[in-house]
């Protein structure tokens, strides 16, 4: 990669972070403020409603979150304490109460997203063709990361 590549890389990776910190601060204030919820938990509860019945391994939710797992430990805890999900052997399992606020939360998401895609003028064929996009970061991300690792 040459340094212009480098530096174009460097502008669209912080451009990226950037919007990034900005909808999620967004989407804290809003899930805190109606639902009690931050983003990563919102997002810990969305992995849970997804898992099979019986819940997943705590290592299979820190991997789908990409947290180490004493983060996921951390996160966890105040979760378990609320009664929003169950924790037993090595698993984590969504409560009936937890999967009530994650769908009642799913909607204030959605709206929220909806209103700033709006504010970009982003329309439905923009929105398909960045979520393509965002979806092939992300993976490259994950080989990246699995590269490192194995060095």
């Amino acid at each position: 990669m040459s340094g212009t590549e480098e530096a174009e890389a460097l502008h669209l990776g912080l451009g990226l972070a950037h919007a990034h910190a900005g909808l999620q601060a967004l989407l804290d204030e809003r899930l805190g403020r109606w639902h009690g919820l931050a983003l990563n938990d919102f997002r810990l509860l969305g992995v849970l409603v997804d898992a099979p019945p019986g819940g997943l391994p705590t290592a299979q939710l820190a991997a789908a979150l990409h947290v180490g797992p004493s983060a996921l430990v951390r996160q966890l805890m105040p979760l378990h304490k609320t009664g929003l999900l169950a924790r037993d052997s090595g698993t984590v399992q969504l409560r009936p109460v937890g999967r009530r606020l994650h769908a009642e939360a799913a909607q204030t998401v959605g709206a929220v997203c909806r209103q700033v895609c709006a504010a970009a003028g982003l329309d439905r064929t923009a929105w398909e063709a960045l979520r393509a996009q965002w979806q092939a970061l992300a993976q490259g991300a994950t080989r990246v990361n699995a590269g490192a690792r194995s060095r």
